[in-house]
């Protein structure tokens, strides 16, 4: 087999070039079969009909792919230079989304104009429907008129042929009609011309189990979902795991590969960022029809195997965050566990050097809690907990704790509110800076922890080291810091 690759690269076609190419090829090597393939940045049709059409999406995509399977075979060179080479690519191949725009608002002012000479060079689209008339017309051009036109088109067919390209096709209209119809909020999509995205309101909730990804990918969310023309007129749809922190990932794709999502070995090396777990196509047979496009957006979001892929996402989030709370539930119970009595002196000690006042603090068998005055001042403004808190049903606490492996640990906590009161305070230090993750503000959601530290405790029988440490907790810089925020609340107030 001999594959002849004519490689389009910012150029444009010239007149019997590949009819020259593909006769050479047969000539030279007729014993074997001949395969043209005409390589563009856009999947632009060849005047050739034997020609198959490859555009640099495909083979960066090919080329990642080979990344992929054969790193560990791979010399660091061409290792070096495959990398260098996909990074070349990417950056001609992502389009200036004000460029898509203008192209858009282009070929709606002069439709007519840009169709009549875009399809004067390309009769591919003769079969549909669409374009029947315009046909006609240029059919009935005379000699010299097509001669004309075909001299206009050659002297701008780069800029007529990506107008057209981005101004015929519908995605981007259609994928606002989806929206629509699926009633998803703004804050979870994107109408893009190329690529419309979009990922589940409910995944809003997967942040904190399956962290953040880096930053600039797509709508900020491990997970996303998309459409996408193919290279052969299809609808595709994708669903990727994309470049959150290396120990979330691996835990999302090994539960996900639990509930029967198949996921290469290599995707849970570390360096790898990004997964698919989901495609799916379809043939949308004129691409200038919107409700064809809608429809097809619509048969692929409801297709059953896509159906079964969310449940299993939603299953392999619930088992992650299972066994998160059950290893928080063990940690409690070992340090429950814990035989010995939380020592008194050093934290009256510290509580006293604080300026905490003893109607403040408890020392229980297993740890000592405090508030600061500021909480108390908080409970004017906020209220207190809805349902039984420690013993003083306050804004936040402080409590100090021995656990099971012997390190003393401090925590800082926003208790249950009441729902609406809970969330105008998290909005508050949200403004203030302080991360706070989207399950916290859930009107079920109780507690949020904005601190937790611990230290290794050599002699719990040295009630120096013991005050030491407690010192060193408490003013650690995110500890204070958080409190400077909480104080500045009164401030406000």
């Amino acid at each position: 087999m001999v594959l002849v690759i004519e490689n389009k690269f910012h150029a444009s076609e010239s007149l019997g070039q590949l009819d020259d190419y593909l006769e050479y090829a047969k000539r030279v090597y007729k014993d074997f079969k001949v395969i043209p393939i005409f390589l563009t940045l856009r999947s632009d049709a060849p005047t050739h009909p034997e020609y198959w059409v490859l555009d640099y999406n495909d083979l960066m995509d090919i080329i990642l792919l080979h990344i992929e399977l054969n790193r560990e075979i791979m010399s660091e060179s061409i290792f070096e230079f495959l990398m260098h080479y996909t990074a070349i690519l990417k950056e001609e191949l992502v389009q200036d989304e004000g460029a898509i725009q203008l192209a858009q608002d282009v070929y709606q002012t002069n439709k007519a104009a840009v169709d009549f000479l875009y399809l004067s060079q390309h009769d591919e689209f003769r079969k549909q429907p669409r374009y029947r008339e315009i046909y006609n017309w240029i059919d009935g051009l005379s000699l010299v008129q097509q001669n004309a036109l075909k001299r206009i088109y050659a002297k701008k067919k780069q800029t007529i042929d990506y107008i057209f390209k981005i101004g015929s096709s519908v995605l981007y209209e259609a994928f606002l009609s989806f929206v629509q119809l699926e009633d998803l909020p703004i804050e979870v999509y994107k109408a893009h011309a190329q690529v419309p995205n979009f990922i589940l309101p409910e995944w809003l909730d997967y942040t904190e189990t399956i962290g953040e990804p880096e930053q600039g990918y797509w709508r900020g969310h491990g997970l996303i979902i998309w459409f996408e023309r193919t290279w052969n007129e299809r609808l595709k749809i994708s669903i990727e795991v994309g470049p959150v922190p290396y120990e979330n990932r691996l835990k999302l794709l090994n539960a996900l590969e639990f509930q029967g999502i198949s996921i290469r070995p290599t995707a849970k090396l570390e360096g790898k960022k990004y997964t698919k777990i989901y495609t799916e196509t379809l043939s949308i047979i004129d691409w200038a029809n919107k409700q064809e496009v809608v429809t097809g957006m619509e048969t692929l979001y409801h297709n059953e195997g896509l159906k079964d892929t969310l449940r299993k996402i939603a299953k392999a989030v619930e088992m992650i965050e299972n066994k998160l709370e059950q290893e928080v539930l063990e940690e409690r119970k070992i340090s429950e566990r814990t035989s010995e009595q939380f020592p008194q002196n050093p934290f009256m000690k510290f509580a006293e050097i604080q300026g905490i006042d003893p109607s403040l603090y408890r020392i229980g068998n297993k740890n000592a809690s405090f508030l600061m005055r500021e909480f108390r001042e908080l409970e004017k403004t906020f209220g207190v907990t809805r349902e039984k808190w420690w013993w003083h049903d306050s804004t936040f606490t402080y409590w100090f704790e021995r656990l099971r492996d012997d390190r003393l640990k401090l925590t800082l906590e926003l208790g249950p509110l009441q729902a609406d009161q809970r969330l105008k305070l998290i909005n508050q230090l949200e403004e203030a800076g302080i991360v706070i993750s989207a399950q916290s503000k859930l009107p079920t959601s109780r507690y949020t922890r904005l601190f937790s530290k611990s230290v290794f405790i050599e002699d719990w029988n040295d009630e120096k080291e013991l005050y030491r440490e407690m010192v060193r907790l408490f003013e650690d810089e995110v500890s204070k810091g958080v409190l400077r925020e909480i104080e500045k609340l009164i401030t406000d107030m």
